[in-house]
């Protein structure tokens, strides 16, 4: 591909015009790469039957031998083709429509297989859509945004085809790094960090007497109620006045969920886009961010950009975004941390005005324009590369410990240099009490080491592990409803072998077999021969079989494994399990060493 203007298509599973978060960055992004001369088409589910069936037509125009039907003018405005009729979904959020799934599939096959688009990116690819499957039908380079991780929650159901869809893609692209940290963790594979933008002309600069945005925009209004309760009884000539930028539809709905003793000074903004959200934000000096999908949109780098101090429920994306002095991140739903909070803003002018010129610094870092350059720069590259196979099932043995247990005696980064010594290619986090302690090996974790994010569950019965898990599963409930709720976020079922730990009895393991995808079959508590020999005649039973060394201190670590083979995703892990080879190993010859010269300089002393 030389550096002739691209014809690019944006696909969105989201309606157009756009009404949500998505569907606005796709469109900034679109204009952004117009700006640099390319030629932008979006194709989207479009808003009413007229686009619907104009977008029909030239799809109907393409089929019939005409490329020009779907294809914008280079370095002109990029041209939206309707790809089907949106329908309204019951999803909670901002605005959502999504595309018939048979139209749109039929509309995208056309368009991506006779289009002649240089690149193809999907947004959302998790979104309920057939746009995923029809990246097949892409000639070019192919590329996938992934700007929410709630969604992963829902793939198990559909796994094996998420997996061969997303193979089809030339790059990932998350939002942030923590955000990739996530994705990696449950849909492996690399990923290019590309932050999102924002229009500067449209934010800031903050006013000079006092006020509070709130941004609630999502339909239950929890953390709207949340929040504001926090407020009640503060003094209006500290607080200022109060805006709250709220879901796009029914704000008499927001205003009901206002207490009585703030309405008289609340004012409820419906948000309808990046404009309408620049006006709300010129009405504040502090921001409030309640609730972790708020924390996590693009609302948050708006806020900063607009010099507002921003307290905000504390997630990876708002850390990383705010950083040691862009504003503060609180415990979700602690009504006792956010009064302190607000309360100690609302008596500090001073440092109010300090948060908002740090945070106004970083989130004026980066623009649409800024986007579209990462982005030209991936399409090129991945394009001047051979292209790329998917290595599940291929490639030489690795040695996985696939029980490790992070905690008081074993940090994150213990772990890693535990395992670049040992030689462990692939390590399983099963730490009790969610998921916290894998994700943050994850974070820590060099490019060669691949970190299954996984948790030990106590349930009624005994104690079982899920693997790769995106959210925690509470310990104390049942067995059979422990096992689902792993399964229902794409994980793995995994029963620890009984002599390290508390497992069901056999009675209630029968009972929910259909549930139960791995048994832990080689742990280090046995001598090694008769351990090894123990776990190949599970194997033989057809079981398959797991092997951990459940390390909770470094020199533990690799103790007992699988040799296995490289995986793309839990299907593929289980595919590689069914002939892997369990393995047991010596400690730390290192560590046994230090142990050794420490005994022997007491002694001496």
């Amino acid at each position: 591909m030389s550096t002739s203007p691209l014809r690019i298509a944006l696909v969105s599973p989201h309606a157009f015009p756009p009404g949500d978060d998505v569907g606005h960055a796709v469109a900034a992004e679109a204009d952004g790469l117009a700006r640099r001369g390319h030629a932008v088409t979006i194709l989207a589910p479009g808003r009413g039957r007229p686009a619907a069936d104009a977008g029909r037509r030239r799809i109907e125009d393409l089929e019939a031998g005409d490329p020009g039907a779907v294809a914008a003018e280079p370095g002109g405005p990029p041209l939206v083709v309707a790809t089907s009729r949106a329908l309204r979904t019951g999803t909670r959020g901002t605005g959502r429509r999504l595309g018939g799934p048979i139209e749109s599939a039929s509309g995208l096959e056309i368009a991506l297989g006779m289009g002649g688009f240089d690149v193809v990116h999907l947004h959302e690819p998790l979104a309920p859509s057939p746009a995923l499957a029809a990246l097949r039908h892409a000639t070019g380079v192919r590329a996938v945004t992934f700007h929410r991780t709630a969604p992963l929650a829902g793939v198990a159901f559909v796994r094996p085809l998420v997996d061969r869809a997303l193979a089809q893609a030339d790059v990932r692209i998350a939002l942030s790094g923590a955000a990739r940290h996530v994705l990696a963790g449950v849909l492996p594979g690399e990923y290019e960090v590309v932050p999102a933008g924002i229009d500067p002309a449209l934010f800031g600069p903050p006013p000079t007497a006092p006020g509070l945005v709130v941004v609630a925009r999502d339909r239950d209004r929890t953390g709207l109620r949340f929040v504001l309760r926090s407020l009640v009884g503060t003094d209006p000539t500290r607080t200022g006045p109060i805006t709250i930028i709220g879901p796009p539809d029914a704000p008499q709905r927001t205003r009901l969920a206002v207490p009585k003793a703030l309405r008289d000074r609340t004012t409820v903004i419906p948000d309808t886009g990046a404009a309408v959200r620049g006006e709300a934000l010129r009405r504040g000096r502090i921001a409030l961010f309640p609730t972790a999908e708020e924390a996590a949109s693009p609302v948050l780098q708006e806020a900063m950009a607009s010099g507002l101090c921003v307290l905000s429920a504390r997630c990876p994306g708002a850390d990383e975004a705010l950083g040691p002095d862009g504003g503060v991140t609180l415990p979700p739903f602690n009504a006792d941390a956010w009064a302190d909070a607000v309360a100690s803003c609302l008596g500090n002018p001073a440092r109010v005005a300090l948060f908002g010129a740090n945070a106004e610094t970083r989130g004026r870092e980066r623009t649409w324009d800024h986007v579209a350059a990462d982005l030209e720069g991936l399409y090129r590259g991945v394009a001047s590369r051979p292209a790329r196979t998917v290595t599940d099932g291929a490639g030489a043995l690795v040695l996985a410990d696939l029980r490790v247990c992070a905690g008081p005696g074993l940090s994150a980064r213990e772990i890693v240099q535990a395992a670049e010594e040992r030689g462990v290619r692939i390590v399983a986090v099963v730490a009790p009490g969610g998921i916290e302690p894998a994700l943050e090996v994850h974070r820590v974790a060099p490019d060669g080491l691949h970190v299954i994010v996984g948790q030990e569950i106590e349930t009624r019965e005994g104690v079982i592990a899920g693997l790769f898990l995106t959210h925690p599963v509470p310990d104390g409930l049942s067995l059979d409803d422990s096992l689902r709720r792993v399964r229902d976020q794409g994980g793995i079922t995994v029963i620890p072998h009984p002599e390290v730990t508390m497992a069901p009895p056999a009675a209630a393991l029968r009972a929910v077999s259909h549930l139960i995808d791995c048994h832990e079959g080689l742990t280090p508590a046995r001598p090694a021969a008769q351990a090894t020999e123990g776990a190949l005649l599970l194997q033989r039973a057809g079981l398959v079989v797991t092997a951990g060394s459940g390390a909770t201190t470094p020199a533990e670590i690799g103790t007992a494994g699988v040799m296995m083979r490289p995986f793309a995703g839990p299907d593929g892990f289980l595919a590689s399990l069914g002939e892997a080879r369990p393995v047991r190993r010596r400690r730390s010859l290192r560590s046994l060493s230090a142990r050794s010269s420490r005994r022997t300089s007491q002694g001496e002393t």
